[in-house]
C-alpha cells in the first residue's frame, strides 16, 4: 500500500497553494480558507482512489462557487465543482470525457463484410445457442463498439476472448487487432492465455500469423499517439482492441483509452467487476458493468467449480455477503432490490471445510511456502532448468493484504529469504542467490521487462557459480528469456505479494493473509481477489471474523461516472 505520509503533505501544500492563488486573483477573503481546506481535502481523496469528494454544505459549495479557481466555466481550473462535488480539475475532465466516449461507442455498428454474425459465432463455438452468455459476448463485439465482459476466474474470459479473436479474423480478414492490459506482466499472460487458447481453434495456424504475437501495456499502446501541443489522444490503427484485466484502468487512463478508439473501430474490455479497482482513482470498470449500457454481458457458470467447489463457493459467499451492503451506492442499485441477496448479505458465510483457517503466525505461514515449494527448491540444487524451477513455484504464492507489519509482505520476503539463502546453491551476493524468485518492480521496455514480471535466479548453464555467472531466468509468450543479475532493472522478492500485485495471476495453492478485522485494507474486493487467485487449494492465515466483516465492506470509490452514464 502507497505511504498517505507523503501524499499528506503534498495534499496540505496544495490546498495553502490554492488558498493563496484565491487571494492573489481577487477572490472573496472571507472564502479563502474554505477554498483552501477543500482543496486539500479533495487532493487526499483523489490520492485514496476517489475522483471527487461530496460539498454537502451550501455555505461551503457557495464559497467554492465564488472561487476564480473553481470552474467549469471559462478557462480551465484547478478546481471544479460539478453537482454539488468538488473534483481536481483533471479527474472532472477525465470522468465527463470518458461518459461522453463510453456514450459515443455504445451503438449498434454491424461489422462490415458479416452479413450473418450468428453463423461465424456458431462456427466458432461448434454450435448455435443464443442464451449462452459467451456467444452473445462474440456476437456484441461483432455488431456493437463497445463490448464490456465481466466474470470471475474459471468463468472462460480467456476462451470467450479467442473464439472473438478467431471469429472477427475469419469476418474481417484484414482487420488489425492489439491486445493490452494495464501491466506488462497482464498484457504477457493475456497473449500468452489467448495463443494456447487458439492453437486449439487455428490448428492450421492459417489466422494466427494475422494475429498478435504479444499483448502490451495500455500505456505503451497509447504512448506514441498524443498530440504534443494539445496532450489529445490520436486515434489508434487497430480496428478492434481488447483489454483485459480492465479493473485496473484509473478514471484518466479508461479515459485517455476511449478517446483513442478509431472512428470504426471496437473496443473489448474485459475483468471482473468483483476485484479490486484500480490503485489511481476511479473504479470504471464496476461503474461500467453497472451502467444502463447495451454492450455488457457478465459470465457467471464456473467452468472450474469441479476442480476446487469450496473455493468457489466461498469467493460466492464474500460476493453476496457486501451485495446488500453496497446496495446504497449507485453501483449497487440492482442489488437493493434482489431480496435473496440482501438476506444472504446478512447471513454468516458457511465456511468451507477443505479451506484452512488459521490463526496469524509468520513462522508457521513460512513453513507452509517452503514445504509448497519443496519440489521449486530441489529442483534448484538438482540444476534443473529454469522452466521447471519457475513452474514449481508458481504452484503457491503467499497474497497478503498488507506490506508493512509482522504480517506484511516486507517480513514475510524476509523471513522466506533468509531460509531459502541458507540453502541456496554456490555463492552469491546479498541481493542475489540462486533460487531467489524476484520481482520487476520498474518497467524496462528496452529489455522487455515490466513492473510485475517475475523470474528465478540461477546459475548460468556451464558457470562457475560465481557472481557474474548467475542469471534471472523469465518465461512468456517467446519462451525463456536470461538476464544477468548486473542487467537487471530494480526488483523486490516475490515470496510473498500484496493482493493488489496478484491480480491477473493464479496459482495451484495459495496462503491468504488477509488484514484483521477493522483495518482500511479489509475490505470485501481484497478478500476476494486473494480468494479467487487460488485454483485448486487455498489456506487463510486470519480470523474468521476479520473476513466475515472484510467481505461486508465494498470499497466505495467516489465519482459520478455511473450517473453520467445513467443520464443523470
Amino acid at each position: 500500500m502507497r505511504s498517505t505520509e507523503p501524499g499528506a503533505r503534498v495534499a496540505l501544500e496544495f490546498g495553502r497553494a490554492m488558498q493563496a492563488l484565491h487571494a492573489r486573483t481577487g477572490g472573496d477573503a472571507a472564502c479563502a480558507a474554505i477554498v483552501g481546506r477543500l482543496a486539500t481535502h479533495a487532493w487526499r481523496a483523489a490520492d485514496a482512489g476517489h475522483v471527487c469528494v461530496d460539498v454537502a454544505d451550501a455555505a461551503e459549495r457557495e464559497a467554492l462557487a465564488r472561487s476564480p479557481l473553481v470552474g467549469p466555466s471559462g478557462d480551465p481550473r484547478p478546481l471544479v465543482l460539478d453537482c454539488g462535488a468538488l473534483y481536481l480539475h483533471r479527474l472532472w475532465r477525465a470522468e465527463t470525457a470518458l461518459a461522453q466516449s463510453v456514450r459515443a461507442l455504445d451503438v449498434a455498428a454491424p461489422l462490415p463484410g458479416c452479413d450473418d454474425p450468428a453463423r461465424v459465432v456458431a462456427e466458432v463455438f461448434g454450435r448455435s445457442d443464443a442464451g449462452d452468455p459467451q456467444q452473445r459476448a462474440v456476437a456484441c463485439a461483432l455488431q456493437r463498439r463497445l463490448t464490456v465482459l465481466s466474470g470471475g476466474p474459471g468463468t472462460g474470459k480467456t476462451t470467450t476472448l479467442a473464439r472473438l479473436v478467431v471469429a472477427f479474423a475469419r469476418a474481417a480478414p484484414q482487420a488489425r487487432i492489439a491486445y493490452a492490459a494495464p501491466t506488462g506482466k497482464a498484457a504477457a499472460r493475456l497473449a500468452q492465455s489467448l495463443g494456447a487458447q487458439l492453437a486449439a481453434l487455428d490448428p492450421s495456424r492459417a489466422l494466427r500469423a494475422r494475429l498478435p504475437a504479444a499483448g502490451q501495456t495500455v500505456h505503451r499502446l497509447l504512448g506514441a499517439r498524443t498530440d504534443g501541443h494539445a496532450g489529445a489522444p490520436m486515434p489508434l490503427d487497430e480496428d478492434l482492441v481488447i483489454v483485459d484485466e480492465a479493473s485496473m484502468l484509473d478514471i484518466e487512463l479508461a479515459s485517455r483509452l476511449l478517446e483513442s478508439i478509431g472512428p470504426t473501430a471496437r473496443l473489448v474490455l474485459a475483468g471482473d467487476r468483483d476485484q479490486l479497482a484500480s490503485v489511481e482513482a476511479g473504479a470504471v470498470f464496476a461503474d461500467l458493468c453497472a451502467a444502463p449500457l447495451d454492450g455488457v454481458v457478465v459470465l457467471e457458470r464456473n467452468y472450474r467449480q469441479q476442480d476446487a467447489p469450496d473455493i468457489a463457493a466461498l469467493a460466492a459467499a464474500i460476493r453476496a455477503r457486501a451485495d446488500g451492503a453496497r446496495a446504497d451506492g449507485a453501483r449497487g442499485a440492482a442489488a437493493a432490490a434482489n431480496a435473496s441477496a440482501a438476506a444472504a448479505a446478512g447471513a454468516p458465510i458457511d465456511w468451507p471445510p477443505t479451506i484452512a483457517l488459521a490463526a496469524p503466525d509468520a513462522s508457521a505461514i513460512v513453513d507452509e511456502a517452503l514445504h509448497a515449494w519443496r519440489d521449486a527448491l530441489d529442483a534448484v540444487a538438482a540444476g534443473a532448468g529454469a522452466q521447471q524451477v519457475l513452474a514449481a513455484y508458481d504452484r503457491h504464492r503467499v497474497l497478503a493484504a498488507m506490506r508493512e507489519g509482522p504480517l506484511g509482505v516486507d517480513s514475510l520476503n524476509a523471513a522466506i529469504a533468509m531460509r531459502v539463502r541458507g540453502r541456496a546453491l554456490g555463492p552469491g551476493n546479498p541481493g542475489w542467490y540462486a533460487g531467489r524468485l524476484a520481482m520487476v518492480t520498474k518497467n524496462e521496455p528496452g529489455l522487455g521487462l515490466f513492473n510485475g514480471d517475475v523470474g528465478v535466479c540461477l546459475p548460468h548453464a556451464g558457470g562457475d557459480a560465481c557472481d557474474n555467472d548467475l542469471v534471472v531466468a523469465f518465461d512468456g509468450p517467446a519462451g525463456l528469456r536470461l538476464f544477468p543479475v548486473l542487467q537487471m532493472p530494480a526488483c523486490q522478492d516475490a515470496w510473498a505479494l500484496t493482493v493488489h500485485k496478484s491480480q491477473g495471476s493464479e496459482f495451484e495453492s495459495v496462503a491468504l493473509v488477509p488484514a484483521p478485522a477493522g483495518h482500511p485494507l479489509a475490505t470485501r474486493e481484497l478478500v476476494y481477489t486473494g480468494v479467487t487467485r487460488a485454483r485448486r487449494r487455498l489456506s487463510v492465515w486470519g480470523s474468521r471474523e476479520a473476513v466475515e466483516q472484510a467481505a461486508l465492506r465494498p470499497t466505495q470509490r467516489h465519482g459520478r461516472l455511473a450517473e453520467r452514464l445513467a443520464g443523470a
